[in-house]
């Protein structure tokens, strides 16, 4: 699976101490997209899944976390690696979130009942849509711009992003590897 980082506690993109995975590769080149430099994929970062899982259980059992967010690139662009990793990741965490710049109902009907059925039961919560950038309000916590839809496959986690989203947009800042980082969803 095409991954660019795995990063954790991260605060910003979803309720509690999470575990962001951003994905590569994304066909949809939205103008003003916050990740340009994730819609191609390089050799380099393909991992095996199991090595990823592998990379998830170190930082679980040396730091914990509250949920998994699945952001890119575009993690539905790896549909059947993405099922395999979010079949694992129930081992962490019940709250699993994942961005896609598809949209739901389009995307979801492509699909078989079966791997339909799949995604629903491992996805908690699912941010959709293409980013545009006219429709980027800063008080939209969690999307990138008002075209975006939030699902939630899981109603159990409903409240708990209710309180999230009353917070409104934060970032944080990151440097690893020399490289600084500024993590959540930007205004326009």
């Amino acid at each position: 699976m095409y991954i660019t980082r795995i990063l954790s506690p991260v605060v910003t993109l979803g309720p509690g101490k999470r575990l962001v995975i951003w994905t590569q590769g994304c066909s949809k080149y939205c103008p003003g997209c916050i990740s340009p430099e994730m819609a191609v994929c390089s050799p380099e970062n393909d991992i095996p899944v199991e090595d990823i899982i592998k990379i998830i259980e170190n930082i679980y059992d040396q730091d914990g976390f509250d949920g998994i967010t699945i952001s890119g690139g575009d993690p539905l662009e790896q549909l059947e690696e993405l099922r395999i990793l979010l079949r694992e990741l129930h081992r962490f965490t019940g709250d699993i979130l994942v961005y896609t710049g598809y949209v739901w109902a389009d995307f979801a009907d492509s699909l078989s009942q079966e791997v339909r059925e799949e995604l629903l039961t491992h996805i908690s919560v699912l941010v959709d849509g293409p980013y545009r950038e006219e429709e980027n309000y800063p008080e939209l916590t969690m999307r990138g711009s008002a075209n975006q839809k939030i699902y939630y496959f899981d109603e159990s986690v409903r409240e708990k992003y209710a309180d999230y989203l009353k917070q409104g947009r934060t970032l944080e800042n990151f440097f690893i590897d020399n490289t600084f980082l500024t993590i959540g969803i930007m205004d326009r």
